[in-house]
Parts: structure tokens; sequence; C-alpha cells
């Protein structure tokens, strides 16, 4: 974001007129240098007039103008992006909490108690279908709560 801000000072300053003195310096192998001062040891050393008209006032005003808007655009992007990260992350907590909560209520639900069972006839006994319907859903609810977390962290 400062990078943004300092584009839009440069740009918003780029056509004020330079005020320093612009010296034009020719070194003894022929070499042009402009600069603001003379270059020692150069062999011709001459002051440069650009003449270049100065910016009106509404020109100076219109750049400030849109070095403004453009550092409110950029803050207010940043403020979007630092909301939508706040969101992403708290959906993401919320969902694996989801998933931390469907993961132990399918532990307890895998716990088999007497009533669990059936008793067959021959001696033994089996699963009753109402806990394999149990765990079947809890089961489901993990897939679930996977697949949600899963979601939100792809969302962008």
């Amino acid at each position: 974001m400062k990078t943004r801000i300092l584009i839009a000072v440069m740009l918003a300053t780029g056509s004020l007129p330079c005020l320093s003195e612009v010296i034009r310096s020719v070194d003894a192998d022929g070499n042009v240098t402009f600069s603001d001062q003379a270059v020692p040891g150069s062999v011709e050393t001459t002051p440069v007039v650009i003449d270049a008209p100065p910016p009106s006032r509404q020109d100076i005003d219109k750049s400030e103008q849109q070095a403004q808007d453009m550092i409110q655009r950029a803050n207010l992007n940043q403020q979007e992006r630092d909301v939508s990260n706040t969101d992403r992350s708290a959906n993401i907590q919320a969902a694996r909490m989801n998933l931390d909560a469907a993961t132990a209520h399918l532990r307890e639900v895998k716990v088999v108690d007497w009533q669990d069972r059936q008793s067959l006839a021959g001696g033994g006994s089996k699963l009753r279908p109402e806990y394999l319907q149990r765990v079947q859903e809890a089961e489901q609810q993990v897939m679930d709560a996977q697949k949600q977390l899963d979601a939100v962290k792809m969302a962008r």
C-alpha cells in the first residue's frame, strides 16, 4: 500500500515545475552529463534553460485531487482485503470447530453400549440396526463438515 501512495504522490508532483537549475557538463572524452551541479573535471559547463510553462493552478489542483483519489482507493482496497481476510479466518475457524464437534460426536456414537446389541437365538449377539444408523449418520456429519471446511479454505 505504501508503494501505491508513493506512486500517487509522484504522479501528483510530476507535473510541477523543476525549480533547480540544470547544468550540462562535457568531460575530456566528450561525454555529456546533465545534473544539478557541474561535474568536477569537465571541460565545458553550461547552464540549461528549460523553457516549459509552469502548470496552471487548475492542473496542480487536478493532480492533487487525483493523488488523493488514488490514496483513498488504495486505503479502501486495503480495508476490504483486511475485512475479507478476517471474515475468511472466522469462517475457517467456525468450520474447523464444526468438524471437531462432528468428529467428537462420531467417537461418542461409536461406543457400543449393552443396549446397542441384540441377542441371537442361537447365542451371541449382533449390533442393532439403530446403532448402525446412528454411526452412519455421524460419519455423514463428519464428511459434510470436512467438505464445508475444504470449501471455506478454497474460497477467495
